[in-house]
């Protein structure tokens, strides 16, 4: 399955976002930065996930320690509900 890559500097004209945020996303285990020839891009599926990531720290005024927290969270609240849906489904057997 061929993935698809979307040039960060794309990214940043069309979202109005600073280039080293992305980086310091990518530093930060947040998203993945893809290298290649010499230019830099991101995975089509953690488009998303950087959107959210963007809006929460250039409207919400987040900072990327903020970012982590909230990420962290979110995906332990993810778990949870994963695991309730599986002891509800187990319960209803």
């Amino acid at each position: 399955m061929e993935r698809t890559l979307i040039r960060i500097i794309d990214i940043c004209q069309s979202h109005q976002i600073e280039l080293q945020f992305i980086r310091n996303l990518s530093s930060n285990g947040l998203i993945e930065v893809v290298t290649q020839d010499e230019e830099e891009f991101v995975k089509e599926e953690e488009l998303k996930a950087l959107e959210q990531f963007a809006t929460w720290h250039y409207d919400l005024e987040i900072n990327l320690q903020g970012i982590e927290v909230a990420q962290h969270l979110l995906h332990k609240i993810e778990r949870l509900q994963e695991e309730i849906r599986f002891l509800r489904t187990e319960i209803n057997r």
